[in-house]
């Protein structure tokens, strides 16, 4: 069976680089094992964001003056519209793919030459391949890892019951603390354990500080700089920790490892096939392998960014590359949202990094407690903070408030065309709105350079 591109992984990665390439041209095909719309639409973004909305939406009701009353909650319901909400988007991802004229092939698929590919009794040939095969959680070596009741991120939502009367998170990243946000709203006894000083190490580090005051106030027990030891079965779940080189214990009915994920590459190519690879499959700047014809994307090369929308542009730009088409998308400035309440947003550099490139950088801050919107809102303490050069160009943003992860997107343009605080600071943003603050920050920035 001959193709111009073979994909292999039908995740973010991996089905809008078949569709644009097959709508561009390109007999191909998109060899999946799973699910079409990988980790992220069956047991990441998608299911996570759906059960969050639910819980803020019970939180928001719960602390507002407006009820008299406390609400029910149907657990039934609220996990039901999250099966409803992927389902719905899976048929959607293999209707589109169809209509673009992609064959999709189900099996596991191994890379066996620099144009062939295996699956099941078949072969496939094609001038181009892509890997978006994604990547899988990374288990600690700590004892009692794989006992009953501890689960990994993959099997999150198959194997945590809907009720829970205490669970303990293992790592303080981004799903360690949108689930502990999840399940302290439906009356969960929660435990993070974070092993580095703060929360969300990867990102400011103030937004990690400011996230523990606030997962505190929601009753969630934050431990950073806890060292686990083990997990052991001890009428329940025990996690054993260390912190200030005292060994102390929380009980669990349910223990989730939340200690990162890493390149899927396990059996993913012969030996015949020279594919560099270093913690991820080894990419160029067109995504390229070392084996000519060969591209990688996503979650399975090194160095990746770890984010749905990130391993899309990057497909994207795999795929235009193949066609010997400009890129329709810039894949270098990269956005991380995380869905907490507030939402966090991040995009660029933040001051530290900044420091550490020996860059001079100037910050501007501005909280949300006077915007009006958010004031309309009763939301949570919320900033918005900007990092830029003595020049005024703008290097980073970090925001956590209402709406950050929509409102990232005007910061990213920003640095995608090289603009100043002073540049910026002439859009004009629409009153009442969260954005305004943004407009605030800007006036104030520009003003003092």
């Amino acid at each position: 069976m001959k193709a111009d591109l073979i994909v292999i992984g039908g995740g973010p990665g991996g089905y809008p680089a078949a569709q644009y390439a097959a709508g561009n041209g390109f007999k191909t095909i998109l060899i999946e094992q799973g699910e079409l719309g990988g980790t992220c639409l069956n047991r990441g973004c998608i299911p996570t964001k759906a059960l969050l909305h639910g819980t803020q939406m019970l939180h928001e009701v719960r602390s507002s003056s407006l009820f008299t009353s406390q609400p029910q909650t149907d657990l039934s319901q609220l996990f039901l519209k999250k099966d409803h909400v992927v389902e719905t988007l899976r048929t959607g991802v293999e209707r589109s793919l169809s209509g673009a004229g992609v064959e999709i092939v189900r099996g596991r698929a191994q890379v066996t030459g620099p144009h062939t590919v295996v699956c099941g009794e078949d072969t496939y040939e094609a001038e181009h391949i892509l890997v978006a095969a994604g990547a899988r959680p990374s288990v600690p070596r700590i004892e009692g890892a794989d006992l009953p009741g501890v689960v990994t991120s993959d099997r999150l939502f198959a194997d945590l019951p809907q009720s829970i009367g205490k669970l303990v998170i293992i790592g303080g990243g981004v799903i360690g603390c949108e689930i502990a946000s999840i399940y302290s709203e439906l009356g969960t006894e929660v435990t993070i354990l974070e092993y580095m000083p703060y929360l969300l190490p990867q990102l400011d580090r103030e937004i990690g500080r400011s996230l523990q005051v606030i997962l505190k106030k929601k009753n969630v027990q934050v431990t950073c700089s806890a060292q686990v030891l083990r997990i052991v079965r001890e009428n329940g779940l025990q996690c054993e920790f260390r912190m200030k080189n005292k060994d102390m214990s929380v009980s669990a009915d349910v223990i989730l490892l939340c200690t990162g994920r890493q390149a899927d590459t396990e059996g993913l190519f012969s030996e015949k096939v020279p594919v560099e690879i270093d913690r991820g499959i080894v990419t160029d700047d067109h995504f390229e392998t070392s084996v000519k014809g060969i591209y990688a994307v996503g979650d399975v090369i090194s160095g990746t960014a770890g984010l749905a929308h990130a391993a899309t542009a990057q497909g994207l730009c795999a795929a235009a590359h193949m066609l010997g088409k400009e890129a329709p998308c810039d894949a270098t400035v990269i956005p991380s949202c995380i869905y907490t309440s507030p939402e966090i947003a991040c995009v660029g550099m933040s001051q530290e990094a900044a420091a550490q490139c020996g860059i001079p950088a100037k910050t501007k801050k501005v909280t949300t407690y006077s915007n009006a919107r958010s004031m309309i809102a009763e939301a949570e303490r919320g900033f918005i903070k900007i990092v830029y050069g003595e020049d005024g160009l703008l290097l980073g943003a970090q925001l956590m408030c209402e709406r950050a992860s929509d409102m990232v997107t005007f910061f990213v343009s920003a640095i995608l065309q090289k603009q100043t605080v002073q540049e910026m600071a002439r859009v004009m943003f629409p009153h009442p709105s969260f954005g305004e603050a943004i407009g605030e920050l800007l006036r104030e920035a520009a003003q003092e350079l």
